[in-house]
């Protein structure tokens, strides 16, 4: 009986990301380090449902300058592009789940870069069941 309330317990709180969001939170709270935490994280949680809500970006840890930064590490050379397999390596080491992205074929430019980072990171950082 108690071994069906905790698998009960773990797939209520999988299904409705509810780790997701704490993560999500903590990192965000750790990253900024407020002065009122639990106000900071009352407007992350309204920020969550005004994006959810009206298709906006969600809070995130990572901007443009970030996807910049990490595309300038996975390319050190210079050439421009990465391949498929740096790219997931990169999702993999941001901490977002790759069991569902598909690798990406051919040459991966910056722009293409930031746009499927983009993708993924919105939806890690939605935190909310769709």
């Amino acid at each position: 009986m108690a071994a069906t309330r905790e698998k009960e317990a773990e797939d209520y709180l999988r299904e409705n990301r509810v780790l997701d969001l704490v993560n999500n939170l903590t990192s965000l709270l750790l990253y900024h380090q407020p002065e009122r935490p639990r106000e900071f994280l009352i407007k992350q949680l309204e920020k969550l449902k005004y994006a959810r809500l009206s298709g906006v970006d969600y809070p995130c840890l990572f901007d443009d300058s970030n996807l910049d930064s990490i595309f300038g590490i996975l390319d050190p050379a210079g050439q421009g592009y990465i391949t498929g397999n740096q790219y997931m390596e990169a999702l993999k080491t941001l901490g977002i789940n790759i069991s569902n992205a598909e690798e990406p074929t051919g040459k991966i430019t910056l722009e293409l870069f930031k746009h499927l980072m983009r993708s993924q990171l919105k939806n890690a950082c939605a935190t909310f069941k769709s």
